[in-house]
């Protein structure tokens, strides 16, 4: 069956939620067992539909389409779960709280992160982005006694609301000049009413794009990340740096190659100079953090503009396909070594207790593997050969500047000199732990041992990201692949 990984992670939901009910307290591990076997088994699906697809599946007349970039992301989206279920284990068995409820919203959010890979009309959208971006409202004040976490929280709330609103109102207006809510009716009759650059075309265009900038954290939109960041849970917090940020960036990939590809320049060149000044703000503002966890915000809100960048100017030369390729495979890539980066972070906060990087000196003597992680996962997010982020980069250095248009190459100066602004700050933090002598007044509370769980996710994220930087040909296949989407 075409949505078999949807109806087993629907499945799972339900089975957590009984397993809630009924389970005493001291059985709730239980739950989380479910919750990763389940994450495992939706997997397997979409290797089968993989191994055997010939040729796109169409359903619900059109409303829902499973072809190679769905299936894909649909892997990838169920990889970064199964790895954030693992990152959880430790932290929700030591908390207070119920452990059903955390595995239900993050079951939840992968739920809604697979509909919107395949949602090919407005209204399957819309409930996909939601159901994706509800359950975080929740998990990212999870920490309930914690200010930090309730601010944040309340935060992403507000803005989860009004970028909701925004999106809504966008399709609304789509609906009200076309009649039509499948994007493949939508895009016909606006190239032949001629009506892909009129006002209200571009109004919910803007619109739309003013929403789902909310999502995956781009300048102007971006202030809710860091203080949201901080205050979830780590494992929380992968997941929204990861996850989230891709959903939308899967959103707007479909919605721009789908319905907005006819829309003119105007609308490119919006999303190149917004594209541009993410990049900037983001690194600029990472620099003077001290903190890790706002530390990587920030750097997620840079990296947020390199993969919007391949998208931002395929608007304006129509070759989308190229833009999707580079786009897809830099989140590909982006998420495990990014996953790695929040890991180390979660073992070097078990060690010392400290919100400041500085505290960490010469953590790497005693826990040298998370010493190994963090100079692997800190350098490939900085673009490091051989590591994957180097192939990231290039990947959408090449898609910008193949396309021989001011725009691509003003994108690709700002790409580079934005790479070298974030080596500083990567390197910076790997300097600290590896070669900085431990401060007297900090002491280690002597919890150097790792739980096998985040091992796991460890070598997971470890080989992901070196086999992507020394072996490209096979991310660069599923980037490839990716593209047949704009085609179906």
């Amino acid at each position: 069956m075409a949505i078999s990984s949807e109806l087993i992670v629907v499945l799972t939901i339900i089975g957590a939620i009984i397993l809630d009910i009924l389970l005493p307290r001291r059985l709730k591990f239980i739950i989380a067992l479910v919750s990763i076997l389940g994450s495992l088994t939706a997997f397997l699906p979409i290797i089968f539909q993989f191994a055997n697809y010939s040729s796109p599946e169409i359903m619900f007349e059109g409303s829902y389409v499973i072809d190679k970039f769905s299936l894909i992301l649909k892997g990838l989206f169920i990889l970064v779960t199964y790895l954030t279920f693992l990152l959880s284990v430790n932290f929700v068995e030591s908390d207070e709280y119920y452990q059903g409820e955390y595995y239900f919203l993050l079951l939840c959010s992968l739920l809604g992160a697979l509909v919107v890979t395949s949602s090919r009309d407005l209204l399957t959208m819309f409930i996909g982005i939601e159901l994706a971006s509800t359950p975080m409202f929740l998990l990212s004040g999870w920490k309930k006694g914690d200010q930090k976490s309730n601010e944040g929280s309340i935060k992403f709330f507000l803005l989860g609301v009004l970028s909701a609103s925004l999106i809504l109102y966008g399709f609304s207006l789509l609906y009200g000049v076309t009649g039509k809510l499948v994007f493949s009716e939508i895009a016909n009759i606006l190239i032949q009413q001629n009506l892909a650059q009129s006002p209200l075309a571009l109004l919910s265009a803007i619109l739309i794009l003013a929403g789902i900038g909310f999502k995956i954290s781009i300048v102007p939109f971006h202030s809710w990340a860091p203080d949201t960041y901080e205050g979830a849970p780590l494992p929380v917090t992968a997941y929204l740096s990861v996850s989230s940020k891709a959903t939308g960036f899967v959103a707007l990939i479909i919605l721009l190659s789908k319905i907005f590809f006819d829309s003119g320049q105007g609308l490119g060149i919006v999303l190149v100079f917004i594209s541009g000044i993410t990049m900037f703000v983001g690194n600029l503002s990472a620099l003077q953090q001290t903190n890790p966890v706002r530390l990587l915000a920030y750097s997620s809100i840079a990296q947020a503009g390199f993969i919007l960048s391949p998208i931002a100017v395929a608007n304006i030369t129509g070759n989308f396909e190229d833009g999707v390729y580079a786009s897809v495979t830099y989140l590909i890539i982006y998420a495990f070594m990014n996953i790695g980066a929040f890991l180390v972070i979660n073992i070097l906060q078990r060690s010392i207790d400290s919100e400041d990087m500085y505290d960490w000196g010469g953590l790497a003597k005693e826990m040298p593997l998370a010493g190994i992680f963090a100079v692997i996962f800190f350098f490939s997010l900085a673009g490091i050969p051989p590591l994957g982020g180097w192939f990231a980069k290039f990947v959408v250095f090449r898609s910008l500047l193949s396309t021989g248009e001011i725009f691509g190459l003003s994108l690709a100066i700002v790409g580079a000199v934005n790479a070298v602004i974030g080596l500083v700050y990567y390197s910076r933090i790997s300097k600290i732990i590896w070669m900085d002598s431990p401060k007297e007044e900090i002491q280690s509370d002597g919890e150097t041992f790792i739980p096998s769980p985040l091992k796991v996710v460890g070598f997971v994220s470890l080989v992901l990201t070196i086999v992507s930087g020394i072996f490209p040909g096979i991310f660069s296949n599923l980037g490839e692949a990716s593209s047949i989407f704009f085609n179906s």
